[in-house]
């Protein structure tokens, strides 16, 4: 099963798009060449394998990783692997990332998999109407934390909204899926959309008929947070 990563880190304060561009193209090609070695009946590439990286608009600290990988355990071995370790343990990235600790961990970066491929080639862009996803301008990024009891609530609420928000969104995109690793009881779903804007988010669509199916699937959810990114690389 395709799983899309979501690694969110923190950098120092005052660390520029070209220094992150510069220091994270370095480790992609490493993890490129990695992933050749490992699945060589594969594509390797970082276009074909949806990697991508976003800054934070609400805080130019905080930065969201993407990749597209086969399984979870596909991702670990990569984790765990010694070209990763000599990439994690350089000066180039230890002189950017604030984080300390081990993911999912106080001080550590936030670190988990969705159960489908969010920004991948079968997510793209349907037709030369539509923008994909990893070409929108603003991308929104909301995560919902919600009880096992109320989880298959709230997955056939989550389709009536994304079907009424792609109307709304419209020539983006709105993909969504469900952590498969949480480690807390209950469930979280993410919900990705494309927006030429912040404010088309925050203002238009707030001001849409669509924003009162949202306000009842954000009141099924234990808690909401969300977040707005542009991609740098």
């Amino acid at each position: 099963m395709t799983v899309t990563e979501i690694a969110i880190l923190r950098v120092h304060a005052g660390v520029t798009d070209s220094t992150l561009r510069d220091t994270l193209s370095g480790a992609i090609t490493v993890q490129d060449a990695w992933h050749a070695r490992a699945f060589p009946d594969r594509p390797s590439s970082a276009s074909a394998r949806a990697v991508a990286s976003f800054r934070g608009i609400d805080d130019e600290t905080q930065i969201l990783l993407t990749t597209s990988w086969g399984s979870v355990e596909e991702h670990w071995a990569w984790i765990l692997s010694d070209d990763n370790k000599q990439q994690m343990e350089g000066t180039n990235l230890t002189n950017i990332i604030a984080n300390e600790g081990p993911p999912n961990q106080p001080g550590g970066l936030v670190l988990f998999h969705l159960d489908t491929d969010i920004f991948g080639s079968s997510h793209a862009a349907t037709s030369k109407d539509t923008i994909a996803l990893l070409d929108s301008p603003v991308i929104s990024v909301e995560r919902f934390s919600v009880d096992t009891e109320k989880k298959e609530s709230f997955a056939a609420t989550l389709e009536k909204v994304k079907a009424s928000m792609e109307k709304v969104v419209h020539p983006h995109l709105v993909r969504s899926g469900r952590s498969v690793d949480r480690e807390a009881e209950g469930e979280e779903f993410v919900l990705v959309s494309g927006w030429s804007c912040v404010e088309s988010h925050t203002q238009e669509f707030a001001a849409s008929s669509a924003s009162f199916l949202y306000s009842q699937l954000a009141g099924i959810a234990s808690s909401v947070e969300t977040r707005h990114y542009r991609r740098f690389l």
